[in-house]
This record gives structure tokens, C-alpha cells and sequence, in this order.
């Protein structure tokens, strides 16, 4: 399942790398305080996970994925923003 909340979260990093999740993200998602989450570095995307992830292992599965499809990020990237435009179509009657 693909949730979407209306756009991307924009987030500041501060000082020490830290930047704050928003509150309905972490609500909607079940993030508490002291939580871990797994962080997948694909290309200059992140990635981030509640769930322990073997990294290595996934982004290799994405990326031979991507290979087989004849995929690039940019593809995927592009695609998110076509679902976007969708999404708000639908749910806001907006171009």
C-alpha cells in the first residue's frame, strides 16, 4: 500500500544532522520516542523504515529491479510525481 500525505514533508536539518519527522507522519506511521528506523541510501534518495531492514540486500533486490525494468531513478522519481498530480486531482479537483 502507497500512503501519500498531500506532498512532500519539508524538514530542516539542524546542527548535528538531527531533523524533526512531522507529527502526522509519526502519528500515521506508529513512530514513538526512542524508536529506530532503518535508513536506505539510494542514490541522493533516503529512505527511512520503522522496521530493521538488511540494507545491502535490499537496495541490491531495488536495484537489479530497476536494471531488469530498464529503470533509472529518475524514472522512479518521475513516476512519484505523476501519482502526486494524480492524487491531488482527485482529492483536491486541482491541476
Amino acid at each position: 500500500m502507497i500512503r501519500t500525505f498531500g506532498g512532500p514533508a519539508v524538514v530542516q536539518v539542524r546542527e548535528r544532522g538531527q531533523f524533526t519527522i512531522p507529527a502526522e507522519v509519526r502519528r500515521d506511521l506508529g513512530i514513538q520516542e526512542g524508536d529506530v528506523l532503518s535508513l536506505i541510501w539510494l542514490d541522493d534518495t533516503l529512505i527511512a523504515t520503522r522496521r530493521r531492514l538488511v540494507t545491502p540486500d535490499v537496495a541490491r533486490a531495488i536495484e537489479s529491479l530497476m536494471h531488469q525494468k530498464g529503470l533509472t531513478l529518475e524514472d522512479l522519481l518521475e513516476g512519484l510525481e505523476e501519482q502526486r498530480q494524480t492524487y491531488v486531482r482527485e482529492r483536491y479537483g486541482l491541476d
